[in-house]
């Protein structure tokens, strides 16, 4: 056979394999049994549930905060501040879970701050005690400091058996005065010479305070009225007012149109809840003292988160504890974080925006 016949053969056979090849390669419609079917395989992404942080601690009767339990197993301790010009800024008064401002003789007022988890080391300035002060401690079932007081709040300090600490009968290992404020405005303590004044006395330590209802995170009442900005006038010298941080969720506290800040720490003083609880008062001495109707019902505002909703309030007896209602008769529940409670004549002089 000649070269090229033999050349032209092996051409056609190699074409032909290379045609049955490629045929065979591909799948017809409808044919399960020729060709390799290739099965294309759809990429996913893995979705990642959120982790739901873990809640930890138990929750304090007083301001909802959660902490170790340990931090409970105590009684609370209900001190006196002085807010007269001399007397500010404050030392401590920060650290409080729940502070009042009372009205007290002249026009002035003065704070009753309630700590349990908190221990500040510096607090003052310390000062005298009246007897609303006293049913304040004694509804918390609080350890209460001051530095003397009137009368009649040592009348009922010694009737009602107050778990009493008073500078005027302690060393100066519990109290002492300091010498960047003038007398009166300068008596200072700290919690673990406070603590150490309470074992010394050998008071009950056990506590059997109850506390508030809490949510368990801040939650916007549905109800109410935008509240962004809150301003009281007591008297001249005298005018508290809050400024809400929405990112934060608390309101900035300012006196006198200037941050309120802790004299330790330069911080600024917050809370989470404001109560506006009006009481009615009258004079009832030479010294323009007054008496405080605490114990009965009366109106308030209770604001958080933005928002206020008018609320009522009762207490049963000198040492029962004062209860705060919405409009429909329900218990209030409180967001949780820090309270200031605002004790007012009426609402006269109460701004909110």
């Amino acid at each position: 056979m000649k070269d090229w016949k033999k050349k032209g053969i092996i051409l056609f056979l190699l074409a032909s394999l290379l045609l049955t090849n490629v045929a065979c390669g591909k799948k017809t419609e409808g044919d399960d049994k020729g060709g390799i079917e290739i099965e294309e395989i759809e990429e996913t992404e893995e979705v990642v549930q959120p982790v739901e942080p873990e809640i930890t601690g138990v929750p304090s009767p007083l301001s909802g905060i959660r902490v170790p339990e340990e931090k409970l197993n105590k009684r609370p301790m209900a001190i006196i501040f002085d807010n007269q010009t001399g007397a500010r800024p404050q030392a401590g008064l920060i650290d409080a879970e729940i502070a009042y401002e009372f009205l007290a003789e002249g026009n002035i007022t003065r704070y009753l701050g309630i700590f349990l988890i908190n221990e500040p080391e510096v607090i003052g300035s310390i000062r005298s005690a009246r007897p609303y002060f006293i049913e304040k401690a004694l509804e918390f079932d609080a350890y209460f400091v001051h530095v003397g007081g009137s009368d009649q709040a040592f009348a009922d300090i010694v009737h009602k058996k107050v778990s009493d600490i008073d500078a005027m009968s302690r060393g100066n290992d519990v109290f002492w005065r300091k010498n960047h404020k003038k007398m009166p405005h300068n008596m200072y303590s700290s919690y673990d010479a406070l603590k150490k004044a309470t074992e010394k006395s050998k008071y009950r330590t056990e506590p059997t305070l109850r506390g508030f209802q809490f949510h368990s995170d801040v939650e916007v009442f549905q109800d109410g009225e935008i509240a962004k900005e809150i301003f009281i006038k007591y008297s001249k010298g005298y005018e508290p007012s809050y400024i809400y941080d929405e990112e934060n969720k608390v309101y900035n506290r300012n006196y006198n149109g200037a941050a309120h800040k802790d004299e330790t720490t330069g911080e600024n003083l917050t809370a989470t809840n404001i109560i506006v609880q009006e009481i009615k008062s009258k004079v009832i001495d030479e010294k323009l003292r007054l008496d405080m109707n605490t114990v009965g019902e009366g109106s308030g505002k209770y604001i958080s988160a933005g928002k206020v909703k008018d609320i009522t309030w009762k207490k049963g007896s000198y040492e029962g504890a004062t209860k705060y209602f919405d409009t429909d008769g329900k218990e209030l529940t409180l967001n949780p974080g820090k309270t200031w409670v605002q004790v007012v004549p009426n609402f006269n002089n109460v701004t909110i925006n």
